[in-house]
């Protein structure tokens, strides 16, 4: 098995020089609640990702 290439995260997206509030304040949410362990296995997102998305938000019938 070929070995996994650590991403170059700068390459990938630049920074933005200014973040609004709202965006900073989300991430910090998420990053809090991963830290309590406040994670959906994957397993649960691939049973749960049919409910989120609708017919219009998928790519059948483009």
């Amino acid at each position: 098995m070929a070995k996994a290439k650590e991403a170059d995260l700068e390459k990938l997206a630049p920074p933005l020089d200014e973040e609004d509030e709202e965006t900073l304040a989300a991430i910090d949410e998420g990053i809090r609640d991963a830290k309590a362990g406040l994670t959906v296995p994957p397993e649960e997102v691939r049973k749960l990702l049919p409910k989120w998305t609708t017919a219009s938000s998928t790519r059948k019938g483009r």
